[in-house]
């Protein structure tokens, strides 16, 4: 039976292959996919000005993620690197919360947000994007901030990619616009690999 051990996400080397265990980011070189992230447009509600007391980056953290069309609504922990280059997993809620990629942009700022989830738990039983599969191009994810606001993203497009497959750029790396992308395992669990065959992409762009 299938199930997940590690976070799902991608691997991100230097040779830039999104590839070993389901869940892993190494993101030694990220540096060269992510530029510095810059804050655009107003499709925020209830944004609360800041004022010299506030500190900016610290109201934009991402607190919760919600896509109502298939039931997902998470808590969002941020997430780092641990010492060997991997990106860290949720460790409050690990089958039910969500996970940012914090050395990348925030939701709502210029470029490509991550966030990744589980898709299962040991045994089987689903966990936070186990219905992710589930959505379709049009669909709402909201990400709300710790200041209040809310950022409503729409669903562009969906996509599988084997692991080695996978178009970093447009996953971590696309400044074009203003973007959020949401990752989890999918396929079938390779049990000697500790990883899934598939990784599923539903990218997501603000508006």
């Amino acid at each position: 039976m299938r199930y997940a051990r590690h976070i799902c996400a991608v691997l991100i080397s230097a040779v830039l292959l999104f590839l070993v265990a389901c869940g892993s980011i190494n993101t030694a070189h990220e540096a060269s996919l992510v530029e510095p992230p810059e804050r655009t447009g107003p499709d925020v509600a209830n944004v609360r000005p800041l004022t010299p007391t506030q500190t900016p980056v610290d109201e934009l953290q991402p607190v919760t993620l919600s896509v109502p069309s298939v039931g997902i609504n998470s808590f969002i922990e941020p997430l780092g690197t641990l010492p060997n280059g991997d990106m860290a997993t949720p460790t409050q809620n690990p089958w039910v919360d969500s996970g940012w990629y914090s050395a990348g942009p925030h939701p709502g700022e210029q470029g490509s947000a991550v966030i990744d989830g589980h898709l299962d738990r040991p045994g089987g039983a689903p966990a936070v994007f186990w219905y992710l599969r589930n959505v379709h191009a049009g669909d709402a994810v909201y990400v709300t901030e710790k200041n209040g606001a809310q950022l409503r993203f729409h669903v562009t497009h969906i996509a599988y990619y084997a692991p080695q497959d996978a178009p970093l750029q447009d996953i971590f790396g696309n400044r074009s616009g203003t973007y959020l992308n949401l990752i989890t395992c999918a396929g079938d669990w390779i049990p000697d690999q500790h990883q899934t065959t598939l990784r599923l992409v539903v990218y997501t762009t603000l508006g």
